[in-house]
């Protein structure tokens, strides 16, 4: 149910106008993810795929806006989870962030 005033407000306002196939079309692209293949993400790539086959743990580490959280989810949507019938799931890949106020004792 809505608020009674909200409703009263938007009645006063009128309707939005409709979008044009344009701007609906602009809206899109601009809602994109931009994502460039760097060289620096294939040698990331390289690394996570080298623990993976080992089956060891990684963690990956650096500064601010420098493509670790894209990469890392690019990694992981590139090595999805297998079902084979009467078989639990294999994921290949589990993704984890962990919270900034985490400690090291959780």
């Amino acid at each position: 149910m809505s608020d009674p005033t909200a409703t009263t407000v938007a009645q006063q306002l009128g309707n939005l106008p409709v979008m044009t196939a344009e701007v609906q079309k602009a809206i899109e692209r601009l809602n994109r993810k931009g994502f460039i293949p760097l060289h620096q993400v294939q040698i990331a790539h390289d690394w996570l795929e080298g623990k993976r086959q080992s089956r060891q743990s990684g963690r990956v580490v650096g500064e601010s806006r420098t493509g670790k959280t894209m990469a890392c989810d690019a990694y992981r949507l590139r090595n999805k989870p297998q079902q084979i019938a009467g078989k639990p799931p294999t994921v290949p890949v589990i993704y984890l962030q962990i919270p900034q106020e985490c400690g090291a004792k959780g």
